[in-house]
């Protein structure tokens, strides 16, 4: 009888919760099943439609409904959230990133548009969404790639080797090498990559942009985007110039056998070194023995004024 009444109090606590969490006239929630996002370039302007969007940030008529995640079900990958709503409503969603590659790090990508439709909102029936997205327009929003360096100029390459490095950066050609990244929505002008090999008596590398000047003010985002595939530590640091030349190492990227994408945010690092002369943000490696590949490509920094 004892164990009756436990069970009992906890079906009432369930109960209440349950109810509670619907508060309003409507209980039964409207569904959205958002599917991975969709991702489009002007290659001449915006280099290439490399994306890694593992979240959605869903707004329905102006208020934040949360940031879902992609994951993987039996049916597929998608994102499913319950919305109570009826009826047509205003339905955006904002493309998320994790910075630095960090899950406690996501944030609403601030150089990707959101998708933006009216939706019909109907109680315990599932909507399905297949969101859409491309950069901001520079005109409309002062938004700058400042660095874009997709390797497939062998006589232009503006990543090039620092004087602590041992090696330079070399031009590969999907057609002789497969670890080369090819687009794939271009394979006759878009398939070369930049590669380092360590080894034998070459031990480090270090690439660097060209000297920066003129970044925007402080709080605002400047972040560096990039396909990579190693086998070992790729560091990603910043040069400074102020009285004397000041280096950052500041992230690890840890060994890949795929290429991935990633996003690293310089903005911190950036407003605190507002007074510099110029800056430069680099790549390095090193090993002690064995040896180690590096393979870059689709290099953009990008910020806003």
């Amino acid at each position: 009888m004892k164990g009756f009444r436990y069970i009992l109090l906890l079906c009432i606590v369930i109960s209440f919760f349950g109810c509670k969490k619907f508060k309003g006239s409507q209980e039964i929630p409207a569904y959205l099943r958002i599917e991975p996002w969709s991702f489009t370039t002007n290659y001449d302007y915006e280099g290439a439609a490399t994306y890694s969007l593992p979240d959605a940030w869903v707004y329905v008529d102006g208020s934040l409904q949360g940031c879902f995640e992609m994951k993987s079900h039996d049916d597929g990958k998608y994102a499913m959230i319950p919305v109570l709503k009826e009826g047509t409503h205003k339905l955006q969603i904002y493309p998320g990133v994790k910075l630095n590659g960090i899950a406690s790090t996501r944030i609403q990508y601030p150089f990707y548009k959101p998708y933006v439709i009216s939706h019909d909102f109907t109680q315990g029936e599932i909507g399905t969404i297949t969101p859409s997205t491309r950069y901001y327009s520079a005109d409309s929003t002062a938004m700058r790639f400042r660095i874009m360096e997709d390797f497939e100029d062998e006589n232009n390459i503006k990543i090039d080797s620092t004087i602590k490095s041992q090696t330079r950066v070399k031009q590969i050609s999907h057609r002789t090498n497969p670890n080369a990244w090819l687009d794939p929505y271009d394979t006759i002008n878009h398939y070369r990559s930049g590669w380092i090999h360590l080894g034998d008596s070459i031990k480090r590398f270090e690439i660097a942009c060209e000297e920066l000047t003129d970044f925007p003010g402080t709080g605002k985002y400047t972040i560096l985007e990039m396909d990579y595939k190693c086998t070992a530590d790729i560091v990603v640091g910043l040069y400074y110039m102020t009285t004397q030349v000041a280096y950052d190492d500041l992230y690890y990227l840890r060994p890949t056998d795929t290429w991935k994408k990633i996003y690293i945010n310089f903005s911190p690092m950036i407003t605190e070194n507002y007074n510099a002369t110029y800056i430069k943000f680099y790549l390095g490696g090193q090993i002690s023995n064995g040896t180690a590949d590096y393979y870059f490509d689709n290099i953009k920094l990008i910020y806003r004024e």
